[in-house]
């Protein structure tokens, strides 16, 4: 009993002269609790429940368009976007901003939906009053195929997002086809029941069915968009994640240089931390880019033995190693920047491992950002896992050349030196060399 209690007294004594670390215990934990609370709140609602920018171009101009946008106007769930500085919204207009990802929904009405419901109303109106000998007869032509609202999302949309914005947008249109339909059958004696014969129930079905939502790839090369699948979203999202725990290795290596006595050895040869410390970042680099190729090898290949489609790695897909390089620097001088803020393994393997959590999930690793509250997705902003992510999508999911990752790239440039350059002035200042 003496032994087990002066063991645990001696723990006490250890962990008491490193405050730093017990604090980091108590506060990492409360911070990973209070995000992924945040960030898991969204998923746990239903998507109708939340509110998204639509962009709406209007082909048609007539009444059943106009009614299925004042019900998106009304909607709980849409913030329609009809005209941007002062122009209409266009179909070319939707599928270059839904491209570029500055929204993810656009639908477009076509011209002569209006006219092509109103017809097939005329025809069931016409029947029903035959049958009932009425004389109501309205101007009609033979039915046409269906006609196509064209809905269109961000490639980057997920499979659950897209289900429920259909589902969303097909009860504007059949509560809007309805309504015309009722206005016609208003035509008719209170009496007559439209419902009772077998051929107006199939002509009712026929119009309720004229007008239909149906999803529109952005992209016209099938080669590309025949390769959307779970596999584009998550191959290259995790594989982001598992390239940031590099700075595990990076921080213990750093944190027990110094504790052997190898960092301050270095410091006495002039010249020597400098490229020591380009060594390490050229090294971890490479090792980064290396495990990002390898997992884009694994979607490659090893998916399709599991039954699942291959990854796709886009049609430009050579873009994938300058970002590759770029999220590995980024996530090698963050490691750098750790092992330099804290002075034992005990702080920064704690507080290094539940921040890479914490920014994957602000930063669209986990759930996509656009279902997060607005604070949050101004908060991904901040992460480098979202400015990888959207470097990686623009190429595999979006099918973008070098002018479109370029800003993430630059981003992720500009973070790792930035992280880099807090380690060189911290090390200055304690006059140690990392």
């Amino acid at each position: 009993m003496k032994k087990i209690t002066a063991t645990i007294i001696k723990e006490w004594q250890l962990m008491r002269r490193d405050i730093s670390g017990l604090l980091l215990l108590l506060v990492m934990p409360a911070a990973l609790i209070i995000v992924m609370a945040l960030i898991q709140d969204a998923p746990f609602k239903d998507y109708q429940e939340l509110r998204f920018d639509l962009l709406l171009a209007d082909n048609d101009h007539g009444r059943l368009a106009r009614q299925i946008t004042d019900g998106l106007k009304q909607s709980k769930n849409f913030r329609i976007v009809d005209s941007i500085d002062g122009k209409p919204v266009t179909e070319q207009v939707v599928t270059k901003l839904l491209g570029d990802g500055k929204y993810k929904i656009g639908i477009v009405i076509p011209s002569g939906v209006t006219a092509e419901i109103v017809n097939s109303a005329n025809i069931v109106v016409n029947d029903i009053s035959r049958k009932t000998g009425m004389d109501a007869r309205l101007p009609i032509r033979g039915m046409r195929e269906q006609i196509y609202i064209h809905l269109y999302f961000d490639p980057v949309s997920k499979p659950a997002f897209r289900t429920a914005i259909s589902s969303a947008l097909d009860k504007y249109i059949a509560y809007s086809c309805s309504n015309i339909l009722m206005q016609r059958l208003a035509m008719l004696s209170n009496d007559s029941n439209p419902a009772s014969d077998t051929g107006n129930q199939e002509n009712l079905r026929k119009v309720m069915q004229g007008i239909c939502v149906k999803e529109e790839p952005l992209s016209d090369k099938a080669k590309y968009t025949q390769h959307l699948s779970s596999v584009q979203h998550n191959v290259p999202a995790w594989a982001i994640f598992g390239m940031f725990f590099i700075i595990i290795p990076i921080a213990g290596h750093m944190i027990r240089e110094r504790e052997d006595g190898s960092a301050l050895r270095i410091s006495l040869i002039p010249s020597a931390a400098s490229y020591v410390a380009m060594g390490k970042i050229i090294f971890y680099t490479f090792i980064c880019a290396l495990q990002f190729m390898l997992m884009l090898c694994i979607g490659l290949w090893a998916m399709p033995l599991f039954g699942l489609p291959a990854l796709f790695p886009g049609l430009h897909s050579w873009l994938l190693l300058p970002i590759a390089i770029s999220i590995g620097f980024a996530a090698t001088a963050y490691g750098f920047l750790v092992g330099t803020l804290f002075k034992t393994i005990n702080q920064a393997l704690p507080f290094g491992s539940v921040s890479i959590v914490i920014l994957s999930a602000i930063g669209g690793i986990w759930v996509p950002v656009g279902i997060l509250p607005h604070t949050m997705q101004l908060m991904a902003m901040a992460s480098p896992l979202h400015w990888s992510l959207e470097a990686v999508n623009q190429v595999i999911l979006r099918n973008g050349d070098l002018s479109s990752v370029m800003p993430a790239i630059s981003i992720l440039l500009i973070s790792g030196a930035a992280f880099w350059l807090a380690s060189i002035l911290i090390n200055n200042r304690r006059g140690n060399i990392a």
